[in-house]
């Protein structure tokens, strides 16, 4: 799995997923990007025994594809982190819907599926609006705001205000993905317990001298 290029990955997620996608519960490639981005952007650390029954379901695999889809899946959440620590994002992978567009639908409703699996609730716990406001192009796009009426899903959007989003979903993808990054590494203030040693004070260390004659010492 060394040295893969996005599309090499991309590639070798679809041959042994998007066929089984079409017959029975499998994520689709596209779907497992979407999917293991929101994993690998958010506070919490899952192990493959969460995440892998989302992407496998209910698909006929044998041992051998399904240990080659994990470790397509652990390269591709490694990455991701990498490409999150340098304040970036790798390209999406976006198939075609039927009208010849790009799939942000399924794309986005897999990144928000995964926030159903994960322990934290993201929004519950950041308790900001401006972090809400994040989601407004993934949410768009992924139709939660679309309505129906009699048996017709009616879209609250124009098709220049979709292409608008489209085009500010990496922006909202990376700072999701920023804000979480900069909360888990946040620093730690380290707290002295007891009191402070006056440099004229006995050492703790029990020599019998003075703490700026022994430990203290410049």
């Amino acid at each position: 799995m060394q040295n893969q290029t996005d599309s090499e990955l991309w590639q070798q997620l679809a041959e042994l997923l998007d066929t089984k996608a079409e017959n029975g519960r499998v994520m689709r490639s596209d779907e497992v990007q979407a999917f293991m981005m929101a994993i690998a952007s958010g506070p919490d650390a899952l192990a493959e025994t969460d995440w892998q029954p989302e992407v496998l379901g209910e698909g006929p695999f044998d041992e051998t594809e399904r240990q080659a889809v994990i470790k397509l899946c652990e390269t591709l959440f490694a990455d991701i982190k990498t490409a999150i620590a340098g304040k970036k994002l790798p390209d999406l992978w976006l198939y075609q819907d039927e009208a010849g567009n790009a799939d942000v639908y399924t794309w986005c409703n897999a990144y928000l599926y995964a926030l159903d699996i994960v322990p934290t609730d993201w929004f519950e716990t950041a308790d900001q609006e401006e972090f809400e406001d994040l989601f407004y192009p993934i949410m768009a796009l992924g139709g939660i705001y679309d309505e129906e009426e009699n048996g017709e899903v009616i879209v609250h959007f124009s098709d220049k205000e979709l292409i608008q989003l489209e085009a500010e979903l990496p922006q909202a993808l990376l700072e999701i993905a920023l804000y979480w990054h900069a909360v888990i590494n946040k620093p730690t203030t380290v707290r002295r317990e007891g009191g402070k040693i006056g440099r004229n004070d006995p050492c703790p260390c029990s020599s019998g001298k003075k703490y700026k004659a022994c430990c203290g010492k410049n």
